[in-house]
């Protein structure tokens, strides 16, 4: 088999990156070693930027299709906790959309096929020739252009180019996540719940998800600890009814550890596998389906695709890097303790903070942030104040 792209993995990174192609005209194939539908490690928080960019790519009626397809539930309340102890709760702008990844994933690779794609799952790379541009696939053998890597934090791709290449650089060892999803029966809290100090230098969540109430935490890799016992702990703390019928799952999340060149040769690094989620929430949705069209339109473009992608990709990296900034501040010992005693008080700017640098992606400093917030709260106290003069 030929084709001019082959992608490795049918997450949101590989397949965006495959619609994207078969909208140009662009043949390609997409394989994953899964059968799907396919049991997927993830909170589900549905951003908006990441609701733009899937709007971008498919239009409001395909869009409107994929949500119905797999939404779960729409939350109204987000919070911070100080271990057990909640400090703020504020009520976003919009309602938070709360996804099946197994079901979104699906309808994803279903939508790609739609548009003309070729999808093979339950196919397993085997190797990579990066001289003749040939994969060995479960049963067959594909040449290629362009190899897309869209196959997860513990990429089989990586793996290959690792043992062929000295020079090649790999990205930083990946953050171990546990998750469970719990019964509401068993445990029911409402919203989008972060908590901190129930792990070190880490965080971890409650996201109500319909029927279920989703449950994680994710250990960072310069500590050592017992990680199921801290999970098991948690569900405890929490009260969670009958703990025992939940067996905890674990995967790698590359949390803050991109590539610093996501491109060798010919290949292309996407999503997890390139490195690209955000360090302060874990997101990767959106980073996932966003490189994957930089991918895309890399190729599409023309001339070196493997530079056009580093550049594009620039952008993503500086919304890692500000999440990054964001998380070392809340584990140095001053600014951490200033914050949780003053958080609580401050709930309309955690509210701000949320839409700016979570919902949205924004790039200002934490200075302008702060000057912004001002500013509008300003303006908010000059309309009330004009409407009790009139």
């Amino acid at each position: 088999m030929k084709v001019k792209v082959l992608i490795v993995g049918a997450g949101p990174a590989g397949t965006a990156c495959g619609m994207r192609l078969q909208q140009a005209g662009i043949e390609c194939l997409v394989i994953d070693k899964q059968k799907f539908p396919r049991v997927k490690l993830c909170a589900g928080l549905f951003t908006h930027k990441s609701q733009d960019c899937l709007r971008s790519l498919v239009g409001n009626s395909m869009y409107d299709a994929c949500i119905n397809a797999s939404l779960m539930s729409r939350e109204t309340q987000f919070g911070l906790y100080d271990g057990m102890k909640c400090m703020v709760t504020t009520t976003p702008s919009e309602p938070m959309i709360l996804l099946s990844r197994p079901r979104f994933d699906a309808w994803m690779a279903e939508h790609f096929v739609s548009l003309g794609g070729r999808f093979h799952d339950g196919t397993e790379l085997k190797g990579i020739d990066t001289i003749s541009n040939v994969a060995t696939l479960t049963g067959q053998t594909v040449e290629y252009d362009y190899l897309i890597a869209a196959d997860g934090a513990n990429s089989t791709v990586e793996h290959i180019i690792a043992r062929q290449f000295s020079n090649f650089r790999r990205k930083d060892r990946n953050p171990l996540c546990l998750e469970v999803n719990v019964k509401r029966e068993d445990f029911d809290m409402p919203g989008v719940n972060i908590f901190f100090h129930i792990i070190p230098d880490s965080y971890a969540w409650s996201f109500a998800k319909g029927e279920e109430t989703c449950l994680g935490l994710v250990k960072l890799t310069h500590h050592e600890f017992d990680i199921n016992a801290a999970m098991r702990k948690f569900m405890l703390d929490l009260g969670v009814k009958h703990p025992e019928r939940y067996p905890l799952r674990g995967a790698m999340i590359p949390v803050g550890k991109y590539m610093e060149h996501p491109v060798f040769r010919n290949i292309m690094f996407v999503g997890d596998a390139g490195g690209f989620v955000e360090p302060l929430t874990g997101e990767g949705i959106y980073h996932a389906m966003q490189s994957g069209v930089y991918a895309a339109e890399s190729i599409i473009e023309g001339g070196a695709a493997g530079p056009a992608y580093e550049r594009k990709t620039e952008y993503l990296k500086q919304l890692i890097d500000q999440g990054a900034y964001y998380q070392r501040l809340l584990e140095k010992p001053s600014t951490s303790k200033y914050f949780f005693r003053n958080v609580g008080k401050h709930p309309r700017f955690v509210n701000h903070f949320y839409e700016t640098q979570i919902n949205h992606a924004c790039l200002d400093p934490f200075w302008k942030i702060i000057l912004k917030y001002k500013l509008k709260k300003h303006a908010g106290h000059i309309m009330k104040l004009a409407g009790r003069i009139k």
